[in-house]
């Protein structure tokens, strides 16, 4: 009887407990219909989200755990997005109230042109980086094979897209790199939906060749439900005054007629990418040999002393100073000698250059690391090679952006522990914070200018 009337009491543990289950139920990512038991929506049909997901960092799919398997970011918590009743795969666009962005979850190109130093520089990827300052760019003579084809990670309704035509950076003079390079002018865009897997519904657009340039291009592309795939191949081109062939495309944006509060809050914006950074003094000699540090102070590895015998003859640039433990030290950029460049630091006494040209650094943001890289006494190849990689597990702070790599300074713990000052691969960091996270005050945190 004991053993009967234990059975029973288990036999209710187990269906109450189910019946909780049942009444939390999942909250459905299309329509945010809450409480649903089966296996689809029962108010818009949307599939039950599976328990794999995608890596929002480096976009690694069929993740199970709670850490992507290819570069150990953090699961998504959706904990929030069903509190708040708001989209995943959607995100608030600053300043709009009825409209949002719709996520882009893979994007795939046809030709691009390849830079030797920085081979991805111009690849289709870069129009939803969120970076107006890259850009896909490609060459006229093989519009023929220019498109991207961008795929959202679940259907969703779109009414418009949002262009940022041509290369919206300006070069390291200030010089604007919109009208001396070719835009777009004609496109064809072709609508894939979840249902399909071929191109039956294409629109035409004509570009408008704006060379003031204070927001995006909107195009109408009417209210489009269950949509998968947006295709866009170039057809025409504006020719560009010194670079009639290079045709550039800045950013693009899917977006859907939707209430803000249907949406994630907006991403934080990134640091713009900088492509050549001007020395604040060229041309700069020295006082005597050139003993350097990979950071502002004796506390950081030494790249090496350069130019014993012949300092007299030599000259540096220098890019900013910083003041530590009582000593002004300046960062130089030199070639050493026939072997590599170097961009370091050393001691202001050692270089004839007057302080008060030169800027104070400041830091960019704090970063993360999420992938073992490489290091470089430079930002790019063409700097010598440190003889230590940085680990994927490693956090600092970044000071600056260009060419692709990101001077990061961060704490390593190997055969001694100390501070270090490298160049690492941009795509390396993630998890950029800004403002008080940084370590300073809002005021005090130089971010990129665009």
């Amino acid at each position: 009887m004991r053993r009967r009337l234990i059975a029973v009491v288990l036999m209710l543990a187990v269906i109450l407990m189910t019946a909780g289950a049942h009444a939390e139920g999942w909250t459905c990512p299309n329509c945010g219909q809450a409480g649903n038991t089966g296996n689809f929506c029962p108010n818009c049909a949307t599939a039950k989200p599976s328990d794999e997901w995608t890596c929002p960092e480096c976009k690694q799919e069929g993740n199970t755990g709670n850490y992507c398997t290819n570069c150990g970011a953090a699961r998504p918590d959706w904990s929030n997005i069903a509190e708040n009743d708001a989209n995943f795969y959607l995100e608030q666009i600053p300043g709009e109230t009825d409209r949002v962005m719709v996520k882009v979850a893979r994007i795939d190109g046809g030709t691009y042109i390849e830079n030797k130093q920085d081979p991805y520089r111009w690849a289709p990827w870069n129009v939803i980086d969120g970076d107006e300052s890259t850009c896909w760019q490609f060459s006229a003579k093989k519009i023929k094979n220019a498109w991207i084809a961008m795929e959202v990670n679940e259907p969703e309704d779109m009414d418009e897209i949002w262009v940022k035509n041509g290369f919206w950076a300006l070069n390291d003079k200030g010089k604007d790199q919109y009208p001396i390079n070719a835009r777009l002018k004609k496109i064809k865009v072709d609508i894939v939906y979840s249902d399909e897997n071929k191109k039956n519904d294409t629109l035409e657009f004509t570009l408008a060749d704006d060379k003031t340039r204070s927001d995006w291009q909107r195009l109408d592309i009417g209210h489009r439900e269950g949509v998968q795939i947006v295709w866009i191949t170039a057809v025409s081109t504006y020719k560009g005054s010194s670079f009639p062939n290079d045709v550039c495309l800045s950013e693009v944006m899917l977006v859907k007629h939707a209430p803000a509060s249907s949406a994630m809050p907006p991403s934080e914006q990134k640091a713009a990418t900088v492509y050549e950074s001007r020395p604040d003094v060229t041309g700069v000699g020295l006082l005597m040999k050139l003993a350097t540090r990979s950071g502002p102070g004796t506390q950081y590895a030494e790249p090496g002393t350069f130019f014993g015998n012949n300092w007299k003859s030599q000259t540096v640039l220098v890019y900013k100073k910083q003041y530590e433990n009582g000593v002004w030290w300046v960062q130089v950029d030199f070639q050493n000698g026939t072997k590599s460049k170097y961009r370091v630091w050393t001691g202001a006494k050692r270089v004839d250059v007057d302080l008060d040209k030169v800027k104070l650094e400041k830091p960019v943001c704090q970063c993360d690391i999420h992938k073992t890289s490489d290091t470089y006494y430079g930002p790019g190849g063409k700097y010598a090679k440190a003889n230590r990689s940085i680990n994927r597990e490693a956090s600092g702070t970044v000071y600056q952006f260009e060419n692709g790599y990101a001077d990061v300074e961060y704490w390593y713990e190997d055969d001694y522990d100390g501070v270090q000052r490298l160049w690492v691969p941009q795509d390396a960091v993630y998890n950029l914070y800004y403002g008080d996270n940084s370590g300073e005050s809002d005021e005090d945190v130089v971010q990129q200018p665009k």
